[in-house]
């Protein structure tokens, strides 16, 4: 029986050129970080600057109607998507370039992290995106609450209001860059965390501009091969002509290591119209439905679990650590029921016992889960005594000496407040590190419960 041989990314005798695109892609992330630096110095020197541009600022606008200069961004950003396809994530985004650099380093250590698919879970990033963009503005909507009146924010002189500190700054690169793109593949954190990413991957379905084929294709697979974003360009190009994978962030290697010069770039009918030839190809996916929803459920825990944590923690490191919590899990569920398992290049059970590599995976991730399930407890008395004191309503007389509020209130309120207390006290006793809101939102349950050597 005749044998196929399979090109295999990064050997020399797999016959796959060198991407002539890659330079160019470097360079061009590379320009990005020169003008995020250059941006940064224009406002250290002027103290004054055009406002971050961020697409997370657009929240702003949308919520408090400051149009800022990421609101412009954003919505340019998504308009060009829907013509030319998703550009920008593979050749202006910042976190690209950490991913591509977490996985140009491991490479050079001998570490190819593996991409996987998945049903559920690529859906996350979308679902972020709607809580992010469409729920605030459809709830105001809902509620019947007014629009808020729009402010020119184009400028701003705070530049650093709305961005996290240098330590979790630093912890965002390695986590979304190193972490997931080990746990995730190349492109882990854009394909299972970015909610912009959401947005961009919906858009580019409707999109004319996409990856072409013409007859001169001999199906060598090369174009797969070489691929980072866990596109099976081989079989999509075949069936449909074009790619139609919404993962496809246009990179171009593709194109440029076709040793036939058959794929190009080019307009016509958007994938979400592409019909195939013949049968469709049938998507491989690498867990279970039933994994997949486990895994769903932990990583929405994980996700409320970490956002927030000790006022540190942002949505988008949360949303990553979240989704690396959720992929672990399913690991880990295998780790107990089958005789074998990998995790990208490491071995961690074999003939049903485990390696010294699945032993050290197997006490990470009882960590992992014991501080998911931690932050779960501190998060959840800190939320449930911050809303049990705003129902409160306590008022500021509990700042003065002679303030009457305890006296004044009714009994719902005093018990609200006690309740907030208990809350609060333990999300302040038991977490690792102090919480500013926490610590806050104490002082004013022990003002107005008249306990004032407590609240100083």
């Amino acid at each position: 029986m005749p044998t196929i041989e399979l090109p295999v990314l990064g050997s020399e005798k797999s016959g796959v050129r060198p991407s002539r695109m890659s330079r160019w892609r470097t360079m061009s992330l590379v320009i990005v970080h020169l003008l995020i630096i250059a941006h940064i110095a224009h406002w250290l020197i002027a103290g004054r600057t055009i406002s971050p541009i961020e697409p997370s600022e657009a929240m702003y606008t949308l919520n408090d109607g400051k149009v800022n200069a990421g609101f412009v961004f954003f919505a340019a950003a998504l308009l060009a998507t829907l013509i030319f396809g998703r550009f920008l994530c593979g050749w202006g985004c910042h976190m690209i370039a950490y991913q591509d650099l977490s996985s140009w380093l491991m490479k050079k250590i001998g570490l190819k992290p593996k991409p996987f698919r998945s049903r559920i879970l690529v859906l996350a990033p979308l679902a972020l995106a709607v809580y992010m963009f469409v729920w605030p503005t459809a709830y105001r909507w809902w509620v019947g609450a007014p629009r808020p009146e729009l402010q020119n924010h184009l400028l701003k002189a705070e530049f650093w209001e709305t961005f996290p500190g240098p330590f979790i700054a630093v912890a965002t690169v390695l986590v979304c860059g190193f972490v997931a793109v080990y746990f995730l593949g190349a492109k882990g954190f854009c394909t299972y965390a970015c909610p912009y990413g959401g947005f961009f991957r919906l858009l580019d379905q409707g999109a004319p501009g996409s990856i072409r084929v013409t007859d001169a294709c001999k199906h060598c697979g090369h174009c797969t091969a070489t691929c980072t974003s866990n596109v099976r360009v081989h079989e999509e190009v075949a069936a449909y002509g074009m790619v139609v994978d919404p993962g496809c962030m246009k990179c171009m290697d593709c194109i440029t290591v076709c040793p036939n010069d058959a794929l190009y770039v080019g307009f016509g009918r958007p994938s979400l119209l592409a019909k195939p030839k013949g049968s469709k190809p049938k998507r491989h996916y690498d867990f279970a439905l039933w994994e997949e929803c486990l895994a769903a459920v932990l990583g929405i825990g994980a996700l409320l679990s970490f956002r927030g944590l000790y006022d540190q923690i942002p949505l988008l490191l949360a949303m990553a650590m979240g989704a690396i919590t959720a992929v672990l899990a399913i690991k880990s569920t295998r780790l107990l029921r089958d005789a074998n398992v990998r995790l990208q290049n490491r071995q961690l059970k074999r003939g049903g016992k485990l390696t010294r590599s699945g032993l050290a995976f197997s006490l990470f991730i009882l960590a992992l889960l014991t501080f998911t399930a931690h932050s779960a407890f501190v998060r959840y008395h800190a939320w449930r005594g911050t809303t049990l004191l705003a129902r409160a309503a306590v008022g500021d007389e509990v700042w003065s000496p002679d303030g009457q509020w305890w006296d004044d209130a009714s009994a719902q309120q005093r018990s609200q407040v006690q309740a907030a207390t208990l809350h609060l006290s333990r999300a302040d006793r038991w977490g690792l590190l102090d919480t500013p809101s926490v610590l806050t939102n104490l002082v004013w349950s022990y003002l107005a419960s008249e306990r004032d050597e407590e609240a100083q």
